[in-house]
């Protein structure tokens, strides 16, 4: 056999999947486990979505479709932008992807080339910079601060960019975080990505799902100038509960999102069409079910807060949006460490409380942020009640 490519060996696996497949492994096994570890809405997705799957299948409506989408998904998603998002696009702007996922990877392997930086704000999402590495680019890993929101300054952003610089990855509301920027924000920002005419993928999975008087910006919308630097990616997976079924959706300027729609024609063409008349429901006749979702999360993450309160020494960050309780846990590490030597790190403690306290959680090193752990609260109170039971009970036995 012939050696591997090289660039195979630029990443790493997620430790976030890792976690997941384990904590899977135990449950499959028969052991009593629970998860506050992937990031996934535990609610069904829209009636309405489902029925329309299923009606596809049974008109036979399972052959070959558009590289780029079903066209009146694309329109449909085309006024969803306009809508939700003030971005002026139409249904020959859109790419449909197999979930977000597949949109940043489309959007990073038209673009980056060996050598180029991409700009990435810290913690961020485990992909991101194992994408840009596996494609031969240098993630410039731009650590934010939970004082000042764990936020990307505009000035932070000017000193971090170089001739080599091609892209930010900007994703708001974040994960693991939940931070989310303001208009204001993202206007400071865009002055200094026009000023260095600096592209961003502007991940924005988690729009819908905010807290209190926040509401969502998109960067794209700000200006035409912004808009033509910007892929604004999105799906159906965190909003409408179908991570399952792979939907993504991307609109950039013409050039990018052609060299895009190229690149998916010979990877992977176009998603699966069942999922694609799901995500078409929800885009047309689903929309009701988006404040039943938000109501759902604000309930829990409440009551993780009020759960979370009575711990010692974990501190959780206050989330603008997403469904994640970020949480320091420095002290709980140098208390632990005393005691259970071999509980050193985030990683380690993320071991302890899945082996010991059946309870899988995320390091927080696994989105560069080495001495927290995310919790996803994506959970009904009753789960979460037995959960976070749990992860007292395991951090008690520290002390």
């Amino acid at each position: 056999m012939q050696p591997l490519s090289q660039r195979v060996g630029r990443i790493g696996p997620s430790q976030t999947v890792a976690i997941d497949t384990r904590y899977k492994q135990m449950l499959a096994s028969g052991i009593d486990v629970l998860s506050l570890g992937a990031g996934e809405p535990d609610l069904p997705m829209p009636a309405v979505a489902a029925e329309a799957a299923a009606q596809s299948l049974r008109d036979g409506k399972t052959r070959y479709t558009s590289v780029t989408g079903l066209p009146e998904l694309r329109a449909a998603i085309a006024e969803k932008f306009h809508r939700d998002n003030g971005i002026d696009c139409g249904p020959e702007d859109v790419l449909v992807t197999n979930g977000a996922k597949h949109a940043i990877f489309n959007a990073l392997l038209a673009l980056v080339e060996d050598g180029d930086e991409v700009i990435i704000p810290a913690p961020y999402w485990t992909t991101y910079p194992e994408l840009v590495r596996f494609l031969g680019g240098r993630p410039v890993l731009a650590a934010t601060e939970p004082e000042r929101g764990f936020k990307l300054l505009p000035e932070q952003l000017a000193e971090l960019i170089t001739p080599r610089s091609k892209a930010l990855i900007l994703n708001s509301p974040g994960n693991p975080t939940g931070a989310a920027y303001t208009r204001e924000e993202l206007t400071a920002l865009g002055e200094v990505i026009l000023r260095h005419d600096l592209n961003v993928i502007s991940d924005e999975i988690y729009e819908h799902i905010t807290y209190g008087e926040f509401r969502h910006t998109s960067l794209a919308s700000l200006s035409p100038e912004l808009a033509g630097l910007t892929a604004t990616v999105n799906g159906m997976s965190k909003s409408f509960a179908m991570t399952g079924l792979r939907i993504g959706y991307v609109t950039a300027p013409k050039s990018w999102l052609a060299a895009m729609s190229a690149i998916q024609s010979h990877g992977t063409h176009h998603p699966a069409n069942v999922s694609q008349y799901a995500a078409l429901a929800c885009l047309t006749r689903g929309l009701d079910f988006l404040p039943t979702m938000r109501s759902h999360f604000d309930k829990a993450r409440q009551f993780t807060w009020s759960r979370l309160a009575g711990l010692q020494d974990l501190k959780p960050f206050s989330p603008q949006g997403a469904f994640y309780a970020f949480c320091d846990i420095r002290r709980i590490l140098a208390k632990a460490v005393q005691s259970h030597p071999e509980i050193e790190t985030s990683l380690d403690l993320s071991r302890f409380l899945l082996e010991r306290g059946r309870l899988a959680t995320v390091p927080g090193s696994a989105f560069g942020c080495e001495g927290w752990l995310r919790l996803s609260f994506a959970n009904s109170t009753d789960y979460l009640a037995k959960a976070l039971d749990r992860l007292a009970e395991s951090l008690r036995s520290l002390a």
